[in-house]
C-alpha cells in the first residue's frame, strides 16, 4: 500500500496530464457526436451519433473521477499513514583476534674492548728548559665600511611634450586650383584635436613649406611661426605667390611645435622642439 501511494505521489502530475487530456478528448468526441447528430438525416447515424456522445460523457466523467481521485489520496491518505522508520543495523562485532605473540631473537654477545692503559708519565729533569709554544700574534680585524649603494640618477625628461602634428587641409597631393591656399593641421582621423588649437605665447606651430626653384635649381624655403592651428593669407602665407617659381608647381610642407622667445627668433631657428616633425605632405598650384 505504501508503495502504490509513493507511487501516486510522484507520478501524481504525469496522472493530471493524462486526466486533463482524457477530459480534452471527451470533450471533442462529444462535439463531433452532435455536429453528426445535426447534419445526418437518417435515424440510425442519429443512434449512433447519441452513442457516441454519452461515451464521451463517460471519458469526461472517468478522466475526471481518476484525477479527483488521485489529488484525494495525496491531499488526505497519504499524510495520515505513519512515516516508516528505517531498519536499525545492529552494528557488526568485530571477533576478538588473540595477540600473535612472535619469538623473539636471540641476542648475540657483544664485544667489550678493554679500556686504553694509560701511558707512564715522564717527570722532567732538573735544569731542563721548558718549552713554551709561542703563539703567533693575531692581526687586528679592522673594521670595514660598508660600500655605499650608487646613486640612481633619475632617467632625463623627454623634452618633447606634444605628439606628432596630424597635417589635414590640403591632403596629401591634392591640386589646389584655387590662388588663396589654406592650411590646417591637429585634428586626428576621428576629429578629435590631438594637441591645443592655440598654444600659450612662448610655444609655437613651425610651419616649412619647401619647392625646388626653377631659376636657382635649389630647394627653397618659407617658414612660418603661429600660434594657431591653421594658417593662409590672412596669416602671412601666401604660397601662390611661388606658383610659377616651383618645378611642377609642387610643394611640399610639414609642422613642429617648438618653444622659442618670439615668433622670430622660432622663423630663424632659435626653437627646441616639443612634437616630433610631422609627416611631410605635398599639394601642387597649377
Amino acid at each position: 500500500m505504501t508503495a502504490f501511494l509513493e507511487l501516486l505521489k510522484t507520478y501524481a502530475i504525469f496522472f493530471y496530464i493524462g486526466g486533463v487530456l482524457a477530459v480534452l478528448l471527451g470533450i471533442k468526441m462529444l462535439f463531433d457526436a452532435r455536429r453528426a447528430a445535426r447534419t445526418t438525416l437518417f435515424t440510425l447515424e442519429q443512434e449512433q451519433a447519441s452513442d457516441r456522445a454519452f461515451r464521451a460523457l463517460l471519458v469526461m466523467v472517468g478522466a475526471t473521477v481518476f484525477i479527483g481521485a488521485v489529488a484525494g489520496i495525496n491531499a488526505f491518505v497519504a499524510p495520515a499513514l505513519p512515516t516508516p522508520t528505517p531498519d536499525q543495523v545492529d552494528p557488526t562485532a568485530i571477533p576478538f583476534t588473540p595477540p600473535v605473540i612472535l619469538p623473539s631473537a636471540t641476542p648475540q654477545p657483544t664485544l667489550t674492548l678493554a679500556p686504553p692503559t694509560a701511558a707512564p708519565t715522564t717527570r722532567p729533569t732538573q735544569g731542563a728548559a721548558t718549552t713554551t709554544p709561542v703563539v703567533p700574534p693575531t692581526s687586528a680585524v679592522q673594521p670595514t665600511t660598508p660600500a655605499q649603494p650608487p646613486t640612481v640618477l633619475p632617467p632625463p625628461s623627454s623634452a618633447l611634450i606634444y605628439l606628432a602634428p596630424t597635417l589635414n587641409v590640403p591632403p596629401n597631393g591634392d591640386s589646389i586650383g584655387s590662388d588663396k591656399v589654406r592650411m590646417s593641421w591637429g585634428v586626428d582621423q576621428f576629429g578629435n584635436l590631438a594637441i591645443p588649437a592655440l598654444l600659450p605665447q612662448d610655444q609655437f606651430y613651425r610651419l616649412v613649406i619647401t619647392f625646388t626653384d626653377r631659376t636657382k635649381n635649389a630647394t627653397a624655403t618659407l617658414v612660418l611661426c603661429t600660434h594657431e592651428n591653421s594658417v593662409d593669407q590672412r596669416t602671412g602665407v601666401n604660397v601662390a605667390d611661388y606658383r610659377n617659381e616651383a618645378v611642377d608647381n609642387q610643394f611640399k610642407w610639414n609642422v613642429t611645435v617648438v618653444r622659442a622667445a618670439s615668433q622670430g627668433a622660432c622663423e630663424a631657428g632659435d626653437f627646441a622642439p616639443l612634437s616630433p616633425p610631422s609627416a611631410t605632405s605635398t599639394f601642387i598650384l597649377p
